[in-house]
């Protein structure tokens, strides 16, 4: 029997039941579709952390007092037990001198209450030296940034202006900050413009709902004995130069810290970290539609189990007009691969629809890849080939005069 005949065959199967090629079909249709939903959606939360990540500046160094680990192997076993350093003005000398670097902007951030027309809410406050902030400077959308010589000055994010309180706090006005048992009365001077919204880099959170004051207004109102700084921010003039900079660094601190504990990082290096665990998040996803992919193909196995008896006396008379052993394997394998084949083209189609409609309602980009695409294909027409290579085999087997006599 040639290939064309015994399509023509196969159809006029399908045709003859049609709720059992459906219901046969069904868990096929649904692995498949599991298959290519979670693999795109991995493949769009991975462009997604990927596309957040490309705002970020790569020539831009945090230096941070004790270790950074972004899921690296080992875990706490990787982190330093040391304390963590305690940086001052000498550090920031020490790392305008290293070779390779353009600017050490430090910063020096705290938890506050920000008082304004009788309502208080919580916001971050961060000390910084203006002179050292130029990216910040160009941010200003009313009013001005901080010069040095402000004191009691306030520059403020635009979430904080517009959506902490009832009315909107714009340039001119008076806020007061609490810090534990103190607190201090400033002048806003600037709204800075909207910021991206990102959960990476240091200190996290919104950058909308911060706000920023000279060094000498936050060492008086957190008034500790000595004034440190929680971070540095260090530009380099050329990003490719990075990881050797980083090093230089390490070694120039070390000299004043010898028992302390700090760390160097760049976006690349959470970057790198994320990218593997979110490449194992969306295997891990594809594996779990496998499984019901699988599933799909012992429902399989059974209906063609189920139909290798039904059709007994079919296959004696078959066998009685010449057909051979691999004539009627063939058959039944050729029909289960076709019955995968239509199922995972149908399977596909649904995915694609459910992972466009996924990406739109978590906002997420839609990644619909090839990949993707030929693994369900691939998956669906194996998974039911094999699953009915051993009622293909039995069929071939049956004796056709046992299967004439069969009722």
């Amino acid at each position: 029997m040639n290939l064309p005949d015994l399509l023509e065959f196969i159809a006029v199967g399908f045709k003859a039941d049609r709720f059992k090629t459906l219901m046969s079909s069904l868990g096929i249709i649904i692995g498949v579709m599991a298959i290519v939903v979670m693999l795109s959606v991995g493949e769009g939360l991975y462009t997604g952390v990927s596309s957040q990540f490309s705002t970020l500046d790569l020539d831009v160094i945090n230096v941070i007092p004790g270790s950074a680990h972004f899921g690296g192997p080992g875990g706490d076993s990787n982190r330093n037990p040391a304390e963590p350093a305690k940086f001052t003005d000498k550090d920031t000398k020490v790392l305008e001198n290293v070779v390779g670097v353009k600017n050490v902007a430090p910063q020096t951030s705290a938890g506050v209450v920000v008082a304004f027309r009788n309502t208080n809410s919580s916001a971050r406050l961060s000390g910084i030296d203006p002179d050292k902030e130029d990216e910040l400077k160009d941010e200003v959308a009313e009013g001005r940034f901080l010069m040095g010589s402000d004191y009691k000055s306030i520059v403020i994010g635009k979430g904080v202006a517009e959506d902490l309180f009832r009315m909107k706090v714009t340039p001119g006005n008076k806020i007061r900050l609490y810090y534990e048992d103190r607190y201090m009365d400033f002048k806003v001077v600037g709204v800075l413009k909207e910021a991206e919204q990102t959960s990476f880099g240091p200190g996290g959170g919104s950058d909308d709902e911060k706000l920023y004051v000279t060094h000498k207004a936050m060492e008086e109102l957190i008034n500790e004995d000595n004034y440190y700084y929680d971070s540095f921010q260090v530009t380099v003039y050329d990003a490719e130069q990075v990881d050797s900079i980083i090093e230089r660094i390490k070694n120039d601190l070390k000299r004043y810290h010898k028992d302390e504990a700090y760390d160097a990082t760049t976006a690349r290096d959470m970057l790198s970290s994320l990218m593997s665990v979110l490449s194992m998040i969306k295997y891990a996803l594809a594996g779990i539609g496998a499984i019901s992919l699988v599933v799909g193909g012992i429902g399989i196995a059974n209906v063609m189990m189920l139909t290798v008896k039904e059709r007994i006396r079919e296959i004696g008379v078959m066998k009685a007009l010449g057909a051979t052993f691999s004539d009627i394997r063939r058959q039944y394998i050729l029909e289960a691969g076709v019955l995968g084949a239509v199922s995972s083209v149908i399977g596909i189609i649904i995915g694609v629809g459910v992972s466009y409609l996924i990406g739109s309602l978590a906002s997420l980009p839609s990644a619909i890849t090839a990949q993707s695409i030929v693994l369900g294909l691939l998956f669906g027409v194996v998974t039911t080939t094999i699953a009915g290579f051993y009622p293909a085999s039995r069929a071939a087997r049956l004796d056709p005069i046992e299967a004439l006599r069969a009722e």
